[in-house]
């Protein structure tokens, strides 16, 4: 081993030694400040609570897609609770036919040439459910619609209009403004 390596074998040995050392005895360390099974019952059954009242008010709310995951929370924390299982479900079943709803009053304003109604209904049933894969599919399909109405076969810079309708005149180059007012000093 060379000399000039040995700092740097020191500084390896020490920087490693800091990561084999013992855990500090903190709170999660110490087994008596572990709380007691009532407790957590406890802790428990406030957060169930909350989330029952959460649920209720988002349903409230019209706020139907985070209200069914707030049951589903519930129903995982209490899978035997079958009030919570039941209106799951009921809430799964609205938002299903609120999505159905949605889809068909979207198709219905594509149908009448309203695409921003369409777009418009198709969000809707996203907000509702949101994986819903035939509403994503046919946002896109609108968004592209629309972007080759706007966009196909027009230059890609537009040119800048004078509110009161007449045409800007166009920038001069600066190449073609400075000559010219060198001719201008030069002229007698």
């Amino acid at each position: 081993m060379s000399a000039a390596s040995a700092p740097l074998l020191a500084a390896c040995v020490l920087v490693l030694s800091g990561c084999a050392s013992a855990p500090s005895s903190g709170p999660a360390a110490d087994p008596a400040a572990a709380p007691s099974p009532d407790q957590q019952e406890q802790a428990i059954g406030r957060f169930e609570g909350l989330q029952r009242v959460r649920a209720l008010q988002l349903e409230d709310e019209g706020q139907w897609a985070d209200a069914a995951w707030t049951w589903e929370v519930l129903v995982v924390l209490r899978p035997a609770h079958a009030p919570y299982r039941e209106r799951a479900a009921a809430l799964r079943q609205r938002i299903a036919a609120a999505v159905a709803e949605q889809l068909d009053r979207a198709e219905a304003a594509q149908r009448r040439g309203a695409p921003d109604q369409a777009a418009t209904h198709y969000l809707r049933a996203l907000a509702l459910q949101p994986d819903h894969a035939q509403a994503a599919d046919a946002l896109r399909a609108l968004e592209r619609e629309r972007n080759r109405r706007m966009y196909l076969g027009k230059p890609s810079r537009l040119t800048i209009q004078r509110r009161d309708g007449l045409e800007a005149a166009p920038p001069r180059p600066r190449s073609a403004a400075r000559p010219a007012a060198s001719n201008q000093a030069d002229a007698p």
